[in-house]
């Protein structure tokens, strides 16, 4: 018996190699994984249900078994579809067999990609992981500024996401994220669109009004089906109690989400962070230009949450608001990541001595080991955040960025992945996506997802950077021009980008003029050496691109966690000097 088993393996393997199966599934799977990267975007812009994807996927699964059995029995021969010769007379394969046989081999072939979208992606992304649809859910849009000053944005959005953070503390109801809420701030949207793009059923909606040390909020909760107002009320507080205030205001509303999930009076929804009120108010202020995510508003953010910290040095998210401010200025092309490194270390790991449960502490502290190339480190924190809240966009964003910068492309794919599913409507995350999707050379597909960002926010530069990117490797020069030249003047990294298009489209003397440019330029304010670098490569003058990378080892230029990964480096790989650099910063030799 065991001799027969073994016999009709052997015809069985010859079989599948004669008649071409294994080469046959290996096709479709990478047609099948075309498909989706095709698919999503088009849904996207057809605003078509997240269950479309779910769909699609299954039946792209079930297509292996299919395709395995007609592999069995047809072959291409001369362009044209025959049916394959029959086995060797005398060989035991028989249909009853081969037909489950050959079903299996399509399951066990569809299985990675089963598991990879519905275990690691939570199935259709659209939707929260796990989340049941008799759960409460809501978004809280905006508070709207009834003063005439512009100054006081800041204060209303500020309330806003605190009253956000609270809500998220409750186990229980899905709380939509601080960026998607926001994408809808000055548009005039019904609430039944909002509620559709961000799967909840409710929305809050109101005002806040500050005179003085008065101050005056408005809200009302309302079902997204019916549009009939479930609640509504007026708070009118001293600005010394704000805090209180946020409390009574995210009770309410839970209350009535459901009532049952209320926590005890005595455990606050609201975590003060600090009881000084001007600490608290420098604090929005600088978070209020953080989210605006420019170059010159990072540096005075950075300087807000510098005297918040001096009113109070135990306010552990001003001093995790620092190092997030500085530490990703580097990549704006403004300063040198040196220069910030020890500032943004020490503020984290203070954070940290003051609240080691604080997610967004290891967030940072997981950016600034990554930009020093300390690998284990950076993912030790990252995971720590997750671990800490796993519903931390950032922390997942972060987390890609360690990723990638180890070659782990496709574990950052999942972790930018990850990140979109909480945070469906930030234009930053929304462009990590593409990001790592333009890494893994995937460009139709990460060309859609930069259109989505720049649909999202038509202003946010990185989203038109990449754009060019993208456009590049697809050999659309004239489309990767037209993003880059309005960017000129805004960062010194576009300007790289810019010589670099310059170069590959036979403007040399353009190119050339460029890095004369910041030649000159160098001499008063911090140019990064990839910058110039990528200009060269463009060039085609390897020998110079080396020197200035070289160079970026020596100042940690953020440029570098991109160097494993990005294809504008491609035509340097197989150069003994960038594996140089590459084992001096521990980084593996092969992708």
């Amino acid at each position: 018996m065991g001799h027969g088993v073994v016999e009709f393996k052997h015809h069985l393997i010859s079989e599948l190699k004669r008649r071409r199966v294994f080469r046959a599934l290996v096709g479709y799977g990478i047609v099948a994984f075309a498909v989706l990267q095709i698919i999503e975007p088009v849904m996207h812009g057809l605003h078509w249900s997240d269950d479309v994807l779910t769909y699609v996927v299954v039946a792209l699964a079930a297509g292996f078994s299919a395709v395995a059995g007609l592999a069995w029995i047809y072959d291409i021969k001369a362009g044209r579809l025959e049916r394959t010769a029959p086995a060797v007379p005398g060989t035991p394969l028989r249909k009853r067999i081969v037909v489950p046989v050959l079903i299996a081999i399509g399951l066990v072939a569809a299985a990675p990609g089963l598991l990879v979208y519905f275990l690691l992606l939570g199935g259709a992304r659209g939707k929260p992981v796990g989340r049941r649809a008799d759960e409460p859910s809501i978004a809280v849009l905006p508070l709207v500024n009834m003063r005439d000053e512009k100054g006081n944005e800041y204060f209303s959005d500020g309330i806003t996401e605190e009253v956000i953070d609270a809500l998220a503390n409750v186990d229980g109801p899905h709380v939509a994220s601080r960026s998607s809420s926001f994408a809808f701030k000055g548009k005039k949207v019904g609430t039944r669109q909002v509620a559709e793009e961000l799967h909840v059923a409710t929305v809050l909606e109101g005002t806040v009004q500050r005179s003085g040390q008065e101050l005056r909020i408005v809200v009302q909760l309302i079902d997204a089906a019916s549009g009939y107002h479930l609640w509504s009320k007026t708070y009118d507080r001293e600005l010394k109690n704000v805090f209180q205030l946020e409390d009574e205001l995210a009770r309410s509303i839970v209350q009535a989400l459901r009532p049952k999930l209320m926590p005890s009076a005595s455990t606050s929804l609201v975590h003060v962070h600090t009881p000084d009120i001007d600490a608290h108010d420098l604090y929005l202020q600088a978070r209020f230009l953080w989210n605006k995510r420019s170059p010159v508003g990072l540096q005075k953010a950075a300087q807000l949450f510098e005297k918040a910290i001096s009113l109070d040095p135990e306010f552990a998210l001003a001093h995790v608001g620092l190092c997030e401010s500085l530490i990703v200025l580097p990549a704006y092309g403004w300063i040198s990541v040196p220069e910030v490194v020890p500032r943004s270390s020490a503020a984290a790991m203070k954070a940290l001595e003051l609240d080691p449960t604080l997610a967004e502490a290891h967030s940072c502290l997981c950016l600034v080991r990554a930009r020093t190339f300390e690998w284990s480190g950076a993912e030790r924190e990252c995971r720590r955040a997750i671990e800490l809240r796993p519903t931390y966009a950032t922390a997942h964003q972060w987390y890609a960025i360690a990723l990638h910068s180890m070659g782990r492309v496709p574990e950052a794919l999942v972790e930018a992945r990850r990140a979109e599913l909480l945070d469906p409507l930030s234009a930053v995350i929304t462009n990590f996506v593409a990001v790592e999707l333009y890494l893994g050379r995937s460009y139709e597909a990460a060309l859609a997802q930069a259109q989505r960002t720049v649909r999202l926010d038509p202003s946010f530069s990185l989203g038109h950077s990449y754009l060019a990117l993208i456009n590049l490797q697809l050999g659309r020069y004239r489309e990767a021009l037209a993003e880059l030249e309005p960017l000129a003047g805004q960062g010194n990294r576009y300007d790289g980008e810019r010589g670099y298009t310059y170069a590959k489209m036979g403007r040399r003397a353009d190119a050339l003029r460029l890095l004369a440019d910041m030649e000159e330029r160098s001499r008063k304010s911090y140019v990064a050496p990839s910058t110039r670098a990528l200009i060269h490569i463009g060039l085609g003058d390897k020998e110079q691109a080396l020197r200035w990378l070289e160079r970026a080892y020596a100042e940690l230029d953020w440029r570098l966690l991109y160097l494993k990964s990005d294809p504008m480096f491609d035509e340097l790989r197989p150069e003994p000097r960038l594996a140089a650099i590459f084992e001096r910063m521990h980084l593996p030799q092969t992708q």
